[in-house]
């Protein structure tokens, strides 16, 4: 090798340990930012599920606050979403499975007909839990819910997992989780 390219290639080594040392940086600088992020939007889920009252439709009046289920599982969806509907057999296996000691309730976002719409789905997918209406998205809006599916799911009120896409409620590494959080008491 001509010793005219050692410092060009000293140059090239720097250059390329630098750039990537500041990629790293970013990328774990963006990191965190998206933790602060999640760790502010889970304030403000815990905050609002300490005053939610609602009711099903089926009459039921929920306050998530006063609730002695250890586990309360918000799922938000609408007849319309393919993926809700694709995560529901999941879901009432998940709620049977953990009968007494998860409470999962449905938040309907249909626009047209909601109680037609929830009454349809629940006969269709066999649901062993209840939906609330919310046509006006006035649920929806104070979670800043902006597509479906989405799962929070809560323990003793503090948030203990948030799901934005499909999701499988029977996947091992979720149930366990929730045998985690049951044994934790």
């Amino acid at each position: 090798m001509n010793k005219k390219f050692i410092p060009f290639i000293l140059f090239i080594m720097a250059f390329t340990g630098f750039l990537s040392t500041q990629i790293l940086w970013d990328n774990f600088n963006s990191l965190a930012d998206q933790v602060d992020q999640d760790k502010q939007k889970y304030s403000v889920y815990e905050a609002i599920y300490q005053k939610l009252k609602v009711t099903t439709s089926r009459k039921t009046t929920i306050e998530l606050g006063k609730d002695p289920a250890p586990i309360i599982v918000l799922n938000f969806w609408a007849s319309w979403c393919i993926p809700c509907l694709k995560e529901f057999p999941s879901l009432v296996q998940f709620q049977d499975k953990y009968k007494g000691q998860v409470k999962v309730i449905g938040i309907n976002g249909d626009t047209d007909s909601p109680s037609e719409s929830i009454k349809k789905i629940e006969a269709k997918y066999k649901l062993n839990f209840e939906s609330v209406e919310d046509p006006s998205e006035i649920i929806s809006g104070q979670f800043m819910i902006r597509t479906y599916p989405v799962s929070i799911i809560y323990h003793r009120g503090k948030v203990l997992y948030v799901n934005k896409r499909l999701h499988n409620f029977m996947d091992p590494e979720f149930t366990s989780l929730i045998d985690q959080a049951l044994k934790a008491k």
